[in-house]
């Protein structure tokens, strides 16, 4: 639920508001923009839903089952918070005054102002001022002490034949305040040390493996909706798609897991504005005289695109209490990720 409060928090900054609306006088500067004040949220979402599908390298038995249930949080960097307006990047929106050091939709206040001036023929201009938008301060919002993103998960795994094992991922579809959101994930687990011979004891019989050694992979599907209070004409959708591939490694003991890997995580997504509205400007001269103003619809204005690459290292530990068990992990990636939570074996 929290990961739902965070969207609606996020998505309600584009509001029906003509501060936002009118932003999109501007053409595809709008876009670049947002991409920019918006990449922090979606890239974390992207870590963290692609993150701490295996919480050890040692599959279930065949046939057996496990359900985990965990939080996850991608760590946003502080320097991520923010970015630097490069007047280079855009063809018609400028700084009118204030720092050219805006904040992202994760960077709190902003305090300066945008000029958006096009070019439109016959000694015409269309102008627009706006704020830079403000985004959210999680920290103080939330009283949380680091930026962070969260991602619940439910995962439900099964021992299969070859030592090997599925998980599912899946968070059925939370509707509030006008969002939506939905998740589903599949993965799965092969052993490795099952090609390495086994030590015997004196009797000739088989030890227990305390290193086990595995290969994982894993996708996941992100799905959002969002449509503004009072809003009938347009709506948000985005979609994040997550991969990853991994090595693991654990020491099992009969309490306790000592678990780690290395791998890559992978991930697009997107976020557009789907329908329509009415964008209104000013109407100047050369001279910046005001001439007039002048209402344009506009239709799918917006489309963001975001994508994520790296490799990554994972380390954690699991209490292991018969049927019922207690995990943490940290995964240091671009936007590092920790993970706790509990599975239940059923």
């Amino acid at each position: 639920m929290k990961k739902l409060i965070l969207l609606i928090s996020i998505l309600s900054i584009f509001n029906v508001s003509a501060q936002f609306e009118n932003m999109f006088t501007s053409n595809g500067d709008a876009n670049k923009y947002l991409s920019h004040y918006t990449a922090p949220v979606f890239n974390g979402f992207l870590y963290a839903t692609g993150s701490s599908w295996f919480t050890s390298a040692k599959p279930l038995k065949k046939f057996h089952f496990q359900l985990n249930i965990a939080a996850a949080g991608a760590l946003v960097p502080d320097d991520e918070t923010r970015f630097n307006f490069n007047p280079a990047e855009y063809e018609y929106m400028h700084i009118d005054s204030g720092s050219d050091i805006l904040p992202t939709v994760l960077g709190g206040d902003a305090n300066s102002v945008l000029l958006i001036d096009v070019p439109a023929g016959a000694n015409t201009h269309h102008v627009v001022k706006l704020d830079a938008l403000s985004g959210v301060d999680l920290k103080s919002d939330f009283n949380i002490p680091v930026n962070v993103v969260p991602a619940p998960n439910i995962q439900l795994s099964m021992g299969l034949p070859l030592n090997s094992m599925v998980s599912v991922r899946y968070m059925p579809q939370l509707n509030s305040e006008g969002a939506s959101i939905q998740l589903l994930g599949l993965g799965l687990m092969h052993s490795i040390s099952q090609y390495f011979p086994q030590k015997k004891d004196e009797n000739g019989k088989k030890e227990k493996r305390r290193l086990n050694l595995a290969f994982g992979a894993a996708f996941s599907s992100l799905s959002m909706e969002y449509v503004p209070e009072n809003v009938t004409d347009y709506k948000f959708e985005a979609s994040l798609n997550t991969y990853t591939l991994e090595g693991l490694a654990s020491f099992d003991f009969k309490f306790l897991s000592l678990y780690g890997g290395f791998g890559y995580t992978g991930g697009n997504g997107n976020l557009d504005l789907k329908g329509s509205f009415d964008i209104t400007y000013d109407v100047r001269n050369d001279n910046g005289v005001l001439i007039g103003t002048q209402t344009t619809p506009i239709t799918d204005p917006l489309k963001l695109r975001y994508n994520i690459g790296g490799m990554k290292t994972k380390v954690g530990a699991q209490l292991n209490l018969y049927f019922f068990k207690i995990f943490a992990d940290y995964t240091i990636q671009k936007y590092s990720v920790l993970n706790a939570g509990i599975a239940i074996k059923i």
